[in-house]
């Protein structure tokens, strides 16, 4: 079937990949419910599941039963596996990629930390841009990282590591910038102190930064992550001076809004389009959420009061945290019922289509 489509001439090729999307999204809604499972922890009471692989492997942070917060990584339903630190005391993961690596910051000693790639569970100091501390937010699928570090002037900026090591991605008019996410064209986006001093998300394309804006009325916002087809999740401040999570694509901002409450907050964003993160209830907890690109559903919980998403695969795969009926608060992984590996491919079929239709002159 994918090969007849393939043939079919540009303009039609991109007509069906619409239909495809749009009946995948069609019976994502009509269907939309996950299962939730607890992923444990290294023995302490706390773990928080940051980012999934199309492959399903997840990473995190847990704590060991010695109370100490140590990246983790998951391979369902194996249990959570230490990755150890670069001889300090703690580490974090925050990202990883189609080919298992990781990336966060490990402890060097008691008092600097330092960006981290774990490859083979085995952890690389990324480095410095001269200070003492860095850390890694993002890993594309070409292993190139992204996140921030401090130069031997005190200040911090936003990285990119690549072959040739760290390169300060440089600020605006202000002090400081960070890089939270990259996509497969190393395209990259994060955060800088505007000229004003308020904080502005940003998008830096062959190094040179440019400014993605603000909600209507707001002062503030930051990029989080960015997927292939350059859409950009934001944090930004609304005219009432809430925190909502917003879309951001070709230059419009959509506001994603809450579950009633004031706040919302996007992590994580697939090629699909579809935003995870957490939002407010009336009542002041907080609860996961997936947006499918028309609303936002409630991922529910263990049983405890709230729970955050912060990664989503392309096969619609969610992890985060809840908190459990013991009051204890554990990463979890969401899987959608049923499980929509026909849908999926559906939807990946689509996304091929249309990247290959982007690269085939008319």
């Amino acid at each position: 079937m994918a090969l007849r489509l393939i043939s079919f001439p540009a303009e039609n090729r991109t007509l069906l990949a619409a239909l495809l999307v749009l009946a995948w999204a069609a019976s994502a809604r009509a269907s939309l419910e996950y299962s939730i499972t607890d992923l444990g922890t290294l023995g302490g009471p706390y773990s928080k599941a940051w980012d999934i692989s199309n492959q399903g492997l997840i990473a995190g942070i847990a704590y060991t039963g010695a109370n100490v917060e140590h990246a983790a990584l998951w391979k369902p339903p194996s249990p959570a596996a230490d990755l150890g630190t670069l001889g300090g005391p703690k580490s974090r993961a925050y990202a990883i990629n189609d080919s298992g690596d990781v990336v966060g910051y490990a402890y060097v000693n008691a008092n600097a930390y330092h960006a981290t790639l774990w490859q083979n569970s085995s952890p690389v100091d990324l480095g410095t841009l001269g200070g003492t501390r860095s850390c890694a937010w993002d890993i594309n699928r070409k292993s190139n990282v992204v996140g921030w570090a401090y130069t031997n002037s005190g200040t911090y900026n936003a990285t990119f590591w690549g072959d040739d090591g760290p390169v300060n991605l440089g600020i605006l008019q202000g002090d400081y910038s960070i890089a939270y996410g990259i996509n497969s064209e190393d395209v990259i986006v994060g955060v800088a102190q505007a000229e004003t001093g308020s904080d502005i998300a940003v998008m830096w394309r062959d190094y040179q930064i440019d400014v993605l804006g603000t909600l209507p009325g707001g002062t503030w916002s930051a990029a989080r992550a960015i997927n292939d087809s350059e859409q950009v999740i934001l944090w930004a401040d609304t005219a009432a001076g809430d925190t909502h999570a917003a879309l951001w694509q070709d230059g419009a901002i959509t506001d994603l809004g809450t579950f009633g409450g004031n706040d919302s907050w996007a992590y994580g964003l697939n090629n699909l389009g579809h935003v995870v993160g957490w939002a407010e209830s009336p009542y002041g907890t907080y609860q996961g959420f997936v947006y499918d690109g028309l609303e936002m559903h409630n991922l529910g919980t263990l049983g405890g009061l709230f729970s955050a998403a912060y990664g989503i695969n392309d096969l619609g795969q969610i992890v985060g945290l809840s908190q459990t009926d013991s009051g204890q608060t554990h990463a979890v992984l969401w899987s959608p019922i049923p499980e929509p590996t026909s849908l999926s491919l559906l939807a990946l079929g689509a996304l091929f289509l249309k990247r290959r239709n982007r690269q085939t002159p008319n």
